[in-house]
Formats: C-alpha cells, sequence, structure tokens
C-alpha cells in the first residue's frame, strides 16, 4: 500500500506538472534521499518517503467480528499510518530558478488535490504541508547528505493497513441461566 500511493502521488503529480508547464517528460520521480554518492540526480522533482508514523488519535481497536448468532473472529489491530513525503527541486546552476518554478507547481498541486482518491481501492488519503524548524529541515538535509535544495516536505494521512488474517475464533456463550449449588 506504501508503494501504491507514492506512485499514485508521484504520477498525478507528473501529470499536473505536464499541463501547468508544457513539458514533454516527467519530472517528478520517486527516489532515495541520497544516492550512493550522497547526491539527488539533477534536474527533476525527487520524492522521497522519510518518515512513517502510526495514526493513534483515532484509536486502536481489536478487530473482533461477530461472524454468525454464536461465533466471532479476531484479526490483528488494522493501521491508520502517516507518511511523511519530501517533495525536493533538485536544479543545479542556471536551471535553479527554473526548480523554484517547478516547486511552486508542486505547492499548488498540494493545495488543489489535498483529497486523493486511490482507483483501485477507493482509499481516500489527504496530503497537507508540514511545518518545520530550522533545526529539523537541517536534520533532514543532514541525513540526505548535507546539500540543501529547496523543498517541502507533506504528510500524506491516513493511510490503512489491514491484512484481515484472522487470528482467532471463539464461540460467543448464550444468556443461558447458570444455577450454582452450594
Amino acid at each position: 500500500m506504501l508503494h501504491k500511493s507514492l506512485i499514485y502521488i508521484t504520477r498525478l503529480l507528473n501529470d499536473y506538472l505536464r499541463l501547468r508547464f508544457k513539458l514533454t517528460n516527467d519530472i517528478a520521480f520517486l527516489t532515495s534521499p541520497k544516492e550512493s554518492d550522497n547526491t539527488f540526480p539533477a534536474n527533476r522533482i525527487g520524492i522521497s518517503m522519510i518518515n512513517l508514523e502510526r495514526e493513534t488519535v483515532t484509536g486502536i481497536s481489536f478487530n473482533r467480528k461477530q461472524v454468525d448468532s454464536r461465533q466471532f473472529r479476531q484479526s490483528a489491530p488494522s493501521w491508520q499510518l502517516n507518511i511523511y513525503i519530501l517533495f525536493a527541486a533538485i536544479f543545479q546552476g542556471k536551471q535553479y530558478e527554473d526548480g523554484i518554478q517547478i516547486l511552486s507547481g508542486v505547492l499548488s498541486f498540494v493545495q488543489k488535490n489535498h483529497m486523493l482518491t486511490l482507483q483501485e481501492s477507493g482509499t481516500t488519503l489527504s496530503i497537507e504541508p508540514v511545518n518545520l524548524s530550522f533545526h529539523e529541515l537541517s536534520n533532514i538535509w543532514s541525513i540526505c547528505g548535507g546539500t540543501y535544495h529547496p523543498s517541502i516536505v507533506c504528510k500524506l494521512r491516513a493511510l490503512t493497513v489491514n491484512e484481515q488474517e484472522i487470528s482467532d475464533m471463539s464461540v460467543a456463550i448464550g444468556n443461558e441461566e447458570l444455577k450454582i449449588d452450594g
């Protein structure tokens, strides 16, 4: 589900940027935060997953569902996950100004498409910018090799992971009256 969500956003973003800037090729790519030589590939929007967190605001439920009048099934609780995504404009030298324009396009895309629906599953995701302090931003770019690129971090909210593997079947205890002799 993580992969499908990130690929879907990358595809939608490329479609949006191609139309907005009259591009002939994709410019946004799902990529590692840093390559083996500590650099990003140049002249593109790099999209990287930089964190994954479990959403606990909705509570944690244990999936115990009634199968019939006498049986229940129990499976592991589903998880609500948030994915933190870094959109970085990696443009070198004279293309730096172009990179800022493309990053503005990314901002417009996020603002206009704050609710996304995965076509295959019908899952609705929300995407929103995350405010980072200079310290947090510095830490992210240090991990990514130390070279700062204009960027935005967004949170993709409420991706549900639920494998529906049944871990237990139990029989319901009826309302029959118990007599205890004593």
